[in-house]
C-alpha cells in the first residue's frame, strides 16, 4: 500500500520531456490555432440517414470475433449512429510494441468516460512496410534496468511487404521468451502473423474492454472509402496546392512539416497493393480501380479514418498531431468533418522501489532525463564549490609563476614563448579534468545512493531515450498483470501537458 509519504504518481511538464515537438508545444498553448484549432470538432458520429457500410460493419465484427473480441453491439449501435467515436491507431510492432501503445490505449479508455455514448476504436496501421521498425522490441536488461536489450531479426523480407501480414519469426519469439522467462503464449504460436499476434494480444490485456480493433487491410474498409478515394484522385492537383500552402505556413511558423514531397514530384497520396503483398507508389493521373488494392499514405490515412468513423476525437502521439496540422486544409477541401485532435497522455512506469529515489534525495521528476554523475553531484555543493576554488586557485597560481618565468628568460630564448602557450594549454585542461574526476569521487561516496539514482535514470530515460518510446511494455505487463493496465488508465491524463510516472 502507499503511504501519504510515498507518491504512487509524480509528473513533469512536457516541456520538460526530451525532444519534444515544439509545434505539439506550442499546439497545448494555444498559440497556433490558425493551425490547428484546440477546440474544433468534438460532436463526430453520422446522421442516421448516412449509414454505415454493412459489409464494413459484417467485416468489423468477424475480423475481432477471430481475435477474442465480440464487439457486435458497440459496432451495431455506432453504425446505426446511436454512439460517436473515438479513435487512436499504432503500428502492429511485436510484442505490442513500446510502452506508448499502451498509453494511446489507456487514454482511449481514460477519454471514453467523458463521453456517455462512445465506441472506442484502435486502428491496426497493418499496411506499414517498415519491417524492421515492427520487428524489433527493446527491453530492460535483468533487474536493475541498467541498459537496453534490442531483440530483433535481420530484415529477411522485401522493403515494399507489408508488415501485417508477415509472419512473426521464430527466432523473434524464441529470444522474447528467454528474455522474460515465460511459457509460449497463444497470441506467439508459430506460424501467427504480426497482425494477428498484436491484436490477440490486445484482446487478452483488454479483454474486459470493449475496445474494437481496425485492420487497415480490411477489404471492406477500402471499399467504404472509394468514394474519398475517388475525389482525391479528381481533384489531386488541389489536395497538392494545399499541403504546399500548408507546409510552407508551418514553415513560415517556424515548425517542420511531418511529410516532405518526394524531390522532383509531389505529396504521396496512394499506394497500390499488389498480388503479393508489396506497395508501390502510385503516380499521378490516379486510376483507382479496385478500392480494395489502395493503400493511403501518412497524409490520406486520417482522411479515410475521418471519411469512414465520422470520429468526435482523434487521439493521436506528438508526430500525428503534427500529421493533422499539415492534412487540416484537406478536411474543408473534401468536405469531410474534422474531429477533435487530442494528444495521447504520456506516461512513464517503474517499481515503487525504483521511483522512491525521488523522494528520498529531493529529486524532481524533470531531472531524470540527465546523467546521474550530474545529478548526484549538485547534491554536494559545499564540496564541489572548495574543489572548484581549489582547482581556480591552483591553475591561477601555476599561470602566475609561468608568466614570472616568460618575463625573466623570453629576452634570453626568444623560441619559449611556444614552449609557455603549450604548458598553459595543458595546466588548464589537466586542472580541468582533475576537477571533474574530484567532484565525481565526491558523487560515488555514497554507493547506495549512487545505484539507486543510476537506476531511476537508466529505467526512465534507458541509453538517453525517453522510456515510452522505446521500451516494449509486455516486462511490465508480464510483472504486474492487470494492475499495470489499472493504474495507466487511472493515472494517464489524456490532452494535457503533462507526463506521469507511475509507480508500481
Amino acid at each position: 500500500m502507499t503511504t501519504a509519504t510515498e507518491p504512487a504518481c509524480l509528473q513533469l511538464s512536457l516541456a520538460d520531456y526530451p525532444g519534444m515537438n515544439p509545434f505539439v508545444l506550442d499546439w497545448m498553448n494555444g498559440k497556433v490555432d490558425a493551425l490547428l484549432p484546440r477546440s474544433v470538432g468534438g460532436e463526430g458520429g453520422r446522421r442516421p440517414d448516412e449509414g454505415a457500410s454493412p459489409d464494413l460493419v459484417n467485416a468489423l465484427i468477424e475480423s475481432n470475433k477471430r481475435w477474442g473480441l465480440f464487439v457486435r453491439d458497440e459496432v451495431e449501435r455506432w453504425a446505426r449512429g446511436e454512439s460517436v467515436a473515438l479513435i487512436a491507431g499504432q503500428q502492429v510492432g511485436f510484442a505490442g510494441g513500446p510502452l506508448y501503445t499502451l498509453a494511446k490505449l489507456a487514454s482511449l479508455l481514460k477519454l471514453k468516460k467523458q463521453f456517455p455514448n462512445a465506441t472506442v476504436f484502435f486502428w491496426l496501421a497493418t499496411e506499414d512496410h517498415d519491417f524492421d521498425e515492427a520487428a524489433t522490441l527493446s527491453l530492460p536488461v535483468a533487474n536493475n534496468q541498467l541498459d537496453l536489450m534490442h531483440i530483433a531479426v535481420s530484415h529477411a523480407v522485401d522493403s515494399k511487404a507489408m508488415v501485417g501480414p508477415q509472419l512473426v519469426p521464430e527466432p523473434l519469439i524464441a529470444d522474447l521468451l528467454a528474455q522474460l522467462q515465460i511459457p509460449r503464449p497463444s497470441w506467439l504460436r508459430e506460424g501467427i502473423t504480426f497482425r494477428d499476434s498484436f491484436a490477440e494480444l490486445i484482446a487478452h490485456v483488454f479483454a474486459h474492454e470493449k475496445i474494437v480493433l481496425v485492420d487497415a487491410l480490411l477489404p471492406e474498409l477500402r471499399r467504404a472509402g472509394a468514394a474519398l478515394f475517388h475525389q482525391i484522385a479528381k481533384r489531386a492537383g488541389e489536395v497538392q496546392s494545399a499541403l504546399a500552402a500548408r507546409s510552407s505556413a508551418l514553415a513560415k511558423a517556424g515548425y517542420v512539416p511531418q511529410v516532405v514531397p518526394r524531390e522532383g514530384d509531389g505529396y504521396t497520396l496512394f499506394f497500390r497493393i499488389d498480388e503479393h503483398g508489396n506497395r508501390e507508389v502510385m503516380q499521378a493521373p490516379f486510376d483507382i480501380g479496385d478500392p480494395a488494392t489502395i493503400s493511403t499514405s501518412a497524409l490520406t490515412r486520417p482522411l479515410l479514418q475521418d471519411y469512414v468513423f465520422r470520429p468526435a476525437v482523434f487521439m493521436g502521439g506528438p508526430s500525428e498531431v503534427a500529421y493533422y496540422a499539415q492534412i487540416a486544409p484537406l478536411h474543408d477541401l473534401l468536405g469531410i468533418p474534422l474531429p477533435r485532435v487530442a494528444l495521447r497522455g504520456h506516461a512513464l512506469v517503474a517499481p515503487k522501489r525504483v521511483t522512491r529515489a525521488f523522494q528520498r534525495y529531493q529529486l524532481e521528476p524533470r531531472e531524470v532525463f540527465r546523467n546521474a554523475d550530474e545529478i548526484l553531484a549538485e547534491r554536494e555543493p559545499e564540496s564541489v564549490a572548495r574543489v572548484r576554488k581549489l582547482s581556480e586557485e591552483g591553475k591561477r597560481e601555476l599561470l602566475a609563476r609561468i608568466a614570472e618565468i616568460g618575463d625573466i628568460a623570453l629576452p634570453a630564448e626568444h623560441a619559449l614563448a611556444r614552449a609557455i602557450n603549450r604548458s598553459i594549454g595543458h595546466i588548464e585542461y589537466h586542472f580541468n579534468k582533475l576537477s571533474e574526476r574530484a567532484i565525481k569521487g565526491l558523487a560515488r561516496k555514497d554507493r547506495e545512493r549512487l545505484l539507486a539514482v543510476r537506476e531511476l535514470v537508466a529505467t526512465l530515460f534507458p541509453d538517453r531515450h525517453v522510456q515510452d518510446r522505446v521500451v516494449g511494455w509486455i516486462p511490465f505487463f508480464c510483472r504486474y498483470d492487470g494492475l499495470l493496465i489499472e493504474r495507466m488508465i487511472d493515472e494517464i491524463e489524456p490532452d494535457a501537458p503533462v507526463c506521469r510516472i507511475i509507480a508500481l
